[in-house]
């Protein structure tokens, strides 16, 4: 954590207009139906900037609008679990928010194009599915703000908490 601040309405509809723009790296446990090859997992750490077609999930259709979205896995790399097992492994990625995750492993019936299983030829499935970080460089940093202001306001919440805080 860093820079916490009180911020303004106007500064969280900033956050919102970011959606686009943030990027999320996940960690997931796959299983494929085939054994991974090495060859398949060099090809998957050589993918950089896949377009995704994805048609909003089954899964959330009741609550979301039907519409294709254009999204993109930025990178991703997977890693056996065990050595002795060649169907299940980790899966890590970075991508752009709104990326539905869980249907690119498994495609959600064709609805996510391509989707994981295509790019290794075997049928996917998502067992685990760990968020490791968000990046988006919001709250602007405090060091940046008018020093005046800064000033000000450590001024007005020292004495709010003074008065809060004396016993006497």
């Amino acid at each position: 954590m860093r820079d916490l601040q009180v911020v303004s309405k106007d500064e969280t509809n900033i956050l919102k207009q970011g959606e686009e723009d943030k990027q999320k790296c996940y960690v997931a446990v796959c299983w494929s139906r085939d054994d991974i090859t090495d060859e398949q997992i060099s090809e998957l750490a050589a993918t950089k900037d896949l377009t995704l077609q994805q048609k909003t999930p089954i899964r959330v259709l009741h609550r979301r609008p039907l519409v294709t979205r254009e999204r993109t896995i930025y990178n991703l790399s997977a890693q056996l679990i065990n050595g002795e097992d060649r169907h299940h492994f980790l899966l890590f990625l970075k991508t752009q928010a709104g990326t539905y995750i869980k249907e690119f492993v498994h495609g959600d019936f064709g609805r996510t194009m391509p989707s994981l299983g295509n790019l290794l030829g075997t049928e996917c499935d998502i067992l685990q599915l760990d968020v490791l970080s968000v990046e988006l460089d919001w709250p602007p940093s405090l060091h940046h703000c008018d020093p005046a202001t800064t000033e000000t306001l450590d001024s007005s919440v020292s004495s709010e908490h003074m008065q809060k805080t004396d016993i006497s």
